[in-house]
């Protein structure tokens, strides 16, 4: 991503940027004169917070993945898309497991690799550790520390902002987002079910997408997923209504597009929203109907933010995707 690196503090914090970060206090005792007790300040109650951390993950244990240090449900989350933010991932592991006193010279020596900026970023992150995630969400920035369920309650508050959400969601590593992304579709799994008990007037037209969807994801239909995304029968007919509604067409040239490619039953709504706004923001909206998502439906699962810079790559992609199924059905 380009955007700033998540949760970046600024230079003007300076009550953790001291040289003295790290202090190494060698007592000996006449009584014991071998112990070595090291004494590390972290900004108060920081280091603290570390041990703490650290006994949690040795019971726990992680996930690492490149750009990405994963902990699951209430656990803390960092986004490590920056070098600065890699190197200060790198510190925190090291720290986690060092094994107690005789480390003190290590602990010196790996956060004099930080700089004053990464120092504050490890502070965050070990704060957030410490059980700091209850506090009130001021800003709906994503934050480093930022546990999952904080980061979902923060993309709830500017779902209904379709610029809004592209950019927030352009801010987290992808595998941080897919894992958000599986808490809206269990909340859209919640929504899907209370519309299939009410009386739906286009409840006919739902049950030929849902065909249509069985013919073409047969699989996924039995497995109730689809790489990962909820393919039950209400969750199908559940964004076949929000098809309609974001692009605001009728049942019968929503039903066309979905029985030439049923993809679009795969993908988040919002998504879809966010997309066919974009394309209407380029082209207008009878031409990226008709021109783009009537010839190539698969087109409207292109990422939101990509779609002004290649929007007539994916008209021209549309236009021979279109052709060709125009000359399939010549033969039928």
């Amino acid at each position: 991503p380009t955007s700033e690196p998540i949760g970046r503090p600024t230079s003007r914090d300076t009550s953790i940027c001291e040289p003295s970060l790290v202090v190494m206090v060698a007592i000996r005792s006449a009584q014991r004169p071998s112990l070595l007790r090291t004494g590390i300040v972290l900004s108060g109650a920081a280091w603290t917070a570390l041990c703490a951390s650290r006994a949690f993950t040795n019971v726990q244990g992680t996930v690492s993945r490149t750009g990405l240090v994963q902990r699951r449900a209430a656990e803390v989350w960092m986004s490590d898309v920056s070098p600065k933010g890699k190197k200060v991932m790198k510190v925190y592991r090291e720290l986690v497991d060092m094994k107690g006193e005789e480390d003190a010279p290590a602990v010196q020596r790996v956060m004099g690799e930080l700089d004053t900026e990464q120092k504050a970023m490890l502070k965050a992150l070990i704060q957030a550790k410490s059980g700091m995630q209850d506090r009130p969400i001021t800003n709906t920035n994503p934050e480093v520390g930022d546990t999952l369920k904080r980061l979902y309650e923060k993309y709830k508050m500017v779902l209904d902002d379709d610029t809004k959400a592209t950019a927030w969601r352009l801010r987290l590593e992808m595998n941080m987002l897919q894992d958000v992304q599986v808490m809206i579709e269990q909340d859209q799994m919640k929504m899907a079910d209370a519309e299939a008990a009410k009386d739906n007037t286009d409840e006919a037209a739902a049950e030929k997408a849902w065909g249509f969807f069985k013919a073409k994801f047969p699989q996924a239909v039995i497995n109730e997923a689809y790489m990962g995304t909820p393919t039950r029968e209400n969750d199908v007919k559940y964004r076949f209504r929000r098809f309609k509604e974001s692009l605001e067409i009728s049942d019968e040239i929503a039903l066309e597009i979905v029985a030439q490619d049923a993809t679009p039953m795969v993908v988040d709504p919002s998504f879809i929203r966010r997309t066919w706004k974009a394309m209407v923001g380029c082209i207008g909206k009878e031409e990226a109907l008709n021109d783009i998502v009537r010839k190539h439906p698969g087109a409207i699962i292109v990422q939101a933010h990509n779609v002004e810079a290649k929007i007539q790559q994916i008209k021209m992609g549309a236009s021979v995707i279109g052709a060709f199924a125009d000359l399939g059905k010549m033969f039928r």
